[in-house]
């Protein structure tokens, strides 16, 4: 299993997203998705409980050009992958992610800019359902907009593949 982190930023214009560029072996080729990466080796384990909120500001850094001064662990994903089929993903393997949330306000150092995962941009939600993404984004952005998360309630879910589909029936969320 894999680590990883992702960042939904949200402002007056939008959702801060990435438009990945087309790149080989990566399942978000091509596609708009949070800001986000993997965790290092030092990011994880009992020893480092902030190294997950160190990871998210530094994948937002490294793939926006910003750093949220005001992040908060608002949920954590399981993107059950072992019986999914990807067409740009050979290494594919299960990956817990956690969300960290916050308000784009004036809390934040640099600016937004390109890097060498793609352009950051801000979204309107309104336009989300159309944008190109992975198949497995569609419920995590239902549960980042759902009133349970407007209500500040966090969130553990299992985002579960079938070949080239979600699951639907082995996919769940658990509001707390």
């Amino acid at each position: 299993m894999k680590y990883g982190t992702m960042s939904y930023i949200t402002s007056d214009e939008g959702i801060l997203m990435i438009k990945k560029d087309k790149r080989e072996n990566d399942p978000n080729s091509g596609c708009f998705t949070l800001p986000g990466g993997k965790l290092e080796p030092y990011e994880k384990g009992l020893y480092n409980p902030e190294g997950r909120l160190e990871s998210s500001m530094r994948e937002d850094k490294d793939e926006a050009g910003i750093k949220p001064l005001n992040q908060v662990l608002r949920g954590t994903i399981l993107f059950d992958n072992k019986d999914r089929i990807f067409p740009d993903w050979k290494n594919h393997e299960d990956f817990l992610v956690y969300i960290y949330y916050s308000i784009w306000t004036r809390k934040y150092e640099g600016e937004l800019k390109k890097s060498d995962e793609g352009i950051p941009c801000w979204v309107p939600p309104k336009i989300l359902p159309s944008l190109p993404k992975n198949k497995g984004d569609r419920l995590m952005y239902e549960w980042l907009m759902h009133d349970n998360f407007k209500k500040g309630k966090n969130f553990f879910g299992v985002i579960k593949h079938k070949d080239n589909e979600i699951d639907e029936e082995g996919s769940w969320v658990d509001w707390f």
